[in-house]
């Protein structure tokens, strides 16, 4: 018998056509299922999420915001005390949802996420990561287990957490397009005490792309790499992340655009509320991210 768990899993979408469809029935079949699932239409013209969903999946359509600002709005809509933030182009495999509730059980501070597994070659499956290089591009830790443990970054095509902490910490950054808001949680997490546990019981199955189904743009990318550096990154890192980011030629603009924004209040809040240094986290989860 089918059971439900008090959970809102948030999918958000754009340009992703059928795989939406696919990834809800994904969830739907498994045998614990989430009581709520927010479906967020990030402005797609794809007709992708224009179903007719069951009555527990609730539909929000906006314009085009981004990922971030979607699993934000997915995340103030939700009615459940665990958010879970799910890519739409995924599959779970039949109980991924139990041993993240129970992580998040024994630790309410923590993210959370599961072992994800390539759905173009089932022998990789990751849980976790660490940065490795000073564009802060991560790379998957093999899954160990099957206990938890503590990780680097838990990538964002499924990720669980406690909503209300969540909310308290603001969310997502509010950044632009696509990338970094994994990474910036992350730093933020760790810098504010609270761990990011990878839960290789949990499985859920991730479609990997060479290119989305959508025109990737430059500049915003850009912009989050130097709105994460500026506010997390010591000076040496810093500038190797800067001249990282200088050999693209939208560098400019980018550079621009993030000078102007109120960057340094936050890092100094930041600052003056760390519990752990962002040094031991570069030392532990980036060791060879910003070597000479």
């Amino acid at each position: 018998m089918r059971s439900s768990v008090p959970v809102s899993v948030v999918v958000c979408a754009y340009q992703e056509g059928d795989r939406v469809a696919e990834t809800v029935r994904s969830v739907a079949s498994a045998s614990v299922r989430p009581r709520q699932l927010v479906l967020v239409d990030d402005g797609s013209t794809d007709g992708g999420c224009e179903r007719d969903w069951p009555p527990w999946v609730r539909t929000l359509r906006g314009e085009h915001v981004g990922v971030a600002a979607a699993r934000n709005r997915g995340a103030r809509a939700a009615d459940q005390p665990v958010l879970v933030f799910l890519d739409a182009h995924c599959a779970v495999d039949d109980r991924w949802l139990t041993p993240l509730v129970a992580a998040l059980d024994r630790t309410p501070d923590a993210l959370v996420g599961p072992a994800v597994r390539d759905a173009s070659d089932s022998r990789f499956v990751g849980c976790g990561a660490e940065l490795v290089d000073a564009l802060l591009t991560y790379r998957w830790r093999p899954a160990t287990g099957p206990a938890p443990g503590e990780v680097g970054l838990l990538p964002g095509g499924c990720l669980a957490v406690v909503r209300d902490r969540f909310l308290a910490e603001g969310g997502f950054a509010a950044f632009s397009g696509f990338g970094l808001e994994d990474v910036e949680l992350a730093l933020r997490w760790w810098r504010a005490g609270r761990p990011s546990l990878g839960v290789p019981e949990a499985v859920v199955t991730h479609r990997f792309r060479t290119l989305p189904p959508y025109r990737p743009e430059q500049q915003p990318w850009l912009q989050n790499i130097l709105r994460t550096g500026l506010v997390h990154l010591p000076g040496p890192h810093l500038r190797a992340t800067v001249l990282a980011c200088a050999r693209f030629s939208t560098f400019p603009g980018a550079i621009a655009t993030v000078l102007a924004e109120p960057w340094a209040a936050t890092q100094q809040r930041l600052l003056a509320t760390e519990l752990r240094p962002i040094a031991d986290y570069l030392d532990q989860w980036a060791p060879r991210a910003f070597a000479p």
